[in-house]
């Protein structure tokens, strides 16, 4: 919110800094991880592979043949565990698109790749498009401007009309 003293009084204007606009393209890339990778483990792409504990939290550890990693299957082709797994994936990717987990990062070693997903419900805090200094340095900005300065409301609605 920025605000604009005028004539008329102070008005409250919503205005979108580059750093708003910044982090929703962050989080739409973010969002979109998450759908493609549910996408791959719906479609067997890729499979859970790993689990790693930390204190307090997990992570989850998806990988299959397109990140160069074996797809797991039961032992010995004991189709009740496949069946297991497949269950898992189903509901990892049900997280996912839910928007429950995220895609928290990637483990990349010589010649494969993991994804790792996690969130709240597995004690990871919530994936956020992190910018806090350019936050902080455009809050400043905006409330120095508003409290100095001012502003034509209709100016300021020209330039912001990106």
């Amino acid at each position: 919110m920025f605000r604009i003293v005028c004539a008329k009084g102070v008005e409250n204007v919503e205005w979108k800094s580059g750093f708003d606009k910044e982090r929703e393209l962050i989080f739409a890339i973010q969002r979109n991880l998450d759908v493609v990778t549910a996408i791959l483990l719906l479609t067997g792409q890729i499979t859970i592979i790993g689990v790693f504990v930390t204190p307090g939290a997990f992570r989850i550890s998806v990988g299959g043949p397109i990140t160069g990693t074996s797809r797991i299957e039961g032992k010995d082709g004991d189709v009740g565990i496949s069946i297991i797994i497949d269950m898992i994936d189903v509901f990892l990717a049900a997280l996912l698109l839910n928007n429950q987990i995220n895609v928290s990062g990637a483990f990349i070693s010589s010649g494969r790749f993991t994804i790792n997903v996690s969130g709240p419900i597995f004690g990871v805090p919530k994936t956020e498009p992190a910018l806090s200094e350019l936050n902080q340095s455009s809050q400043f900005f905006h409330r120095t401007v508003s409290k100095h300065f001012h502003v034509n409301p209709d100016l300021v609605e020209k330039f912001t009309k990106d």
